[in-house]
């Protein structure tokens, strides 16, 4: 049986549709006990598209936590529910840790299908942690990212992050956050114990992996 004490995940975000770097991260698909998605899996796509993305992870035969982001459609979150891979607003618990999630983004300059509000984030986080009698060793997958920190400073100088995900954190201290939706903003940062990730596009070829040990997350940042 698997140390429910450590797991390695490796994070991607905003594929948008391409599938082709998949092939050349096989390695670290293979190496990986989980693939975290932290949305635009599609490319404004739809159930089509999503299918086609998830499909070309299926020979590696582990399991995908995910969560939609503001490009993409309804129909993605329905193809992640069936799939049993879908964060959006539950829980699912794998090797000790407990992984909850929230899609979509705050509204942005152009007209997404998949934006919301921070009550949304609110609630639907409160939802989603709200099947564990047991909050701790929470993994957090969110496609916005939360507000003040290193991954949400924007070249203007604000901060486009979300305050209702960043209060979560705040008050549940989960031992990693993974995000994405900003691809200029690769990288890690922390509040309190918690360590936050953005693995950059996978569309680009960027992509992280994360070891978890104990109550602590290891990083480490990669481009093909």
């Amino acid at each position: 049986m698997k140390d429910i004490t450590s797991m390695k995940l490796l994070a991607l975000a905003d594929i948008h549709g391409y599938v082709d770097h998949i092939a050349n991260i096989a390695d670290a698909i293979t190496s990986c006990d989980a693939v975290v998605i932290a949305g635009d899996i599609t490319n404004f796509g739809g159930r089509t598209q999503a299918q086609t993305v998830l499909s070309a992870f299926e020979h590696f035969g582990k399991p995908i936590l995910a969560v939609p982001g503001n490009c993409d459609p309804s129909g993605v979150n329905e193809v992640l529910v069936a799939r049993g891979s879908s964060l959006h607003g539950t829980g699912i618990e794998s090797n000790g840790l407990r992984f909850v999630g929230v899609g979509g983004s705050l509204p942005c300059g152009g007209a997404t299908p998949n934006e919301t509000g921070e009550l949304a984030f609110q609630d639907t986080l409160e939802n989603a942690v709200s099947g564990f009698t047991d909050t701790s060793r929470l993994v957090l997958v969110t496609h916005q990212p939360a507000y003040g920190t290193r991954l949400d400073n924007v070249a203007s100088g604000r901060h486009a992050g979300s305050r209702a995900i960043r209060r979560f954190i705040e008050d549940y201290g989960p031992i990693l956050a993974v995000s994405g939706h900003l691809h200029e903003l690769p990288g890690t940062d922390t509040i309190g114990p918690t360590t936050l990730i953005n693995p950059g596009p996978l569309r680009q070829g960027c992509y992280a992996t994360i070891e978890i040990q104990g109550k602590t997350a290891h990083p480490n940042f990669f481009q093909v």
